[in-house]
């Protein structure tokens, strides 16, 4: 399984990384916290290898726009504290009140299921057509 997030090849970690935990030089697993200003990065997808811009609506992008495929990072929303690190795979959508339209994930190593908002009105839109398509 390779990286989602593709990791500088370095022995440590940048701090704008998406992965909190890094190898120190004596192979020692260390914990970093991520702040939500730097959360927002560019990355590539694991899963169809597209180059994903950040969000510049103002929102965190975890997801990519053009597969819909997703990276098990979290246990809890924004926490970066799985260890599956995983990819999820677009099995659904549904519409919150709250939230609006959010795509369902499944992650294919461990099963665990989440919801991620649709990422709208920014550069790289998800592409839902494909995706609606493809369920039905």
């Amino acid at each position: 399984m390779g990286p989602f997030f593709q990791k500088p090849e370095a022995t440590f970690c940048s701090k704008n990384e998406r992965n909190p935990f890094s190898i120190d030089e004596n192979n020692i697993l260390e914990e970093w916290h991520v702040s939500r200003k730097t959360e927002n990065t560019a990355f590539q997808c694991e899963q169809c290898g597209a180059q994903i811009e950040p969000l510049t609506n103002g929102s965190f992008r975890n997801h990519c726009p053009y597969c819909l495929y997703s990276k098990h990072m979290d246990e809890k929303p924004g926490d970066r504290a799985s260890v599956c690190r995983g990819l999820m795979a677009p099995i659904g959508m549904e519409y919150s009140s709250k939230k609006g339209y959010q795509l369902i994930h499944e992650c294919l190593q461990c099963g665990k299921v989440g919801k991620n908002k649709v990422a709208i009105n920014t550069t790289q839109e998800d592409q839902l057509i494909s995706f609606m398509k493809s369920v039905v």
